[in-house]
């Protein structure tokens, strides 16, 4: 009996079963799914059946780096429970994909790339059949340059890639990654702030400003206004920060002290 490739992957995406069990299943049933299905039972099989249909609010983030910290991942398979993404299993099969991403430079490459001669999107598809929940790799995020730095929070909820203009201490660069997992910086500097926001708070000061102080002059009020955009700016500038494990400097002061040379090109920052 022959049958599709496409029968094959409906089977085990509402079964999780493996394939070997799905291909005996529709020979037995002549490629009729509810059939198979009904054999895979009467076999034994545990079957998470609708699994697709199920809802994953919850999940896990990892970030890898390469050997020489020139390539960086971030992926984020996403679950049905918060008590799945912190089981060891699931974060010991996450990590070794992370691990894996780096190979990769977008979503389907790495999903149609073999690991131990099965393809990383049937093994997520297995995956379920074991921990009996619905499993997406819905991110996937990538980053190439001179110097790559990674950091996942120790909730596996955000993860951090940092690209560097040059290579300094590992274990200070990995500073800089926890501190915008921490402090969630809109942008490096004001030259790259987001345009949409600040327009948006320019709005907002000035209306709390003149509420605020209606009894003072236009001029008072501008420069007043001025004070508190330049604040929000900062706030919300990586370089402009404070840092968060030394309050006496900002992020700018503290890649200076290493090198006036030293910059950040580019950072990401994913949370789940």
């Amino acid at each position: 009996m022959k049958f599709s490739i496409s029968k094959l992957k409906e089977l085990r995406k509402i079964t999780g079963i493996g394939i070997i069990d799905c291909k005996e299943a529709l020979i037995f049933s002549n490629g009729n799914i509810k059939n198979a299905i009904l054999f895979l039972r009467k076999k034994g099989k545990k079957i998470y059946i609708n699994r697709y249909n199920a809802t994953t609010s919850e999940g896990v983030l990892m970030s890898s780096v390469n050997s020489n910290f020139t390539v960086g991942t971030i992926i984020g398979i996403s679950c049905e429970t918060d008590f799945l993404s912190k089981n060891k299993d699931f974060l010991d099969f996450s990590f070794l994909l992370s691990n894996h991403s780096l190979l990769y430079k977008n979503k389907n490459s790495f999903l149609n790339s073999s690991f131990n001669k099965f393809k990383i999107e049937d093994l997520i598809i297995d995956k379920m059949g074991v921990v009996g929940e619905k499993l997406i790799l819905n991110i996937f995020e990538y980053l190439e340059g001179k110097f790559i730095i990674e950091y996942t929070h120790n909730n596996n909820k955000i993860s951090v890639l940092v690209q560097f203009s040059k290579k300094f201490d590992v274990l200070f660069a990995r500073d800089i990654a926890m501190h915008i997992a921490a402090m969630n910086p809109l942008s490096i500097d004001c030259k790259d702030f987001p345009e949409n926001i600040l327009q948006e708070e320019i709005k907002i000061i000035k209306n709390q400003v003149i509420i605020n102080n209606k009894n003072k002059s236009d001029n008072l009020i501008d420069k007043i206004i001025k004070g508190k955009l330049k604040k929000f700016i900062n706030d919300n500038t990586l370089l402009n920060q404070t840092f968060i494990k030394n309050k006496k400097l900002t992020i700018k002061d503290y890649l200076y002290s290493f090198d006036k040379k030293l910059n950040i090109i580019s950072f990401k920052r994913i949370n789940i």
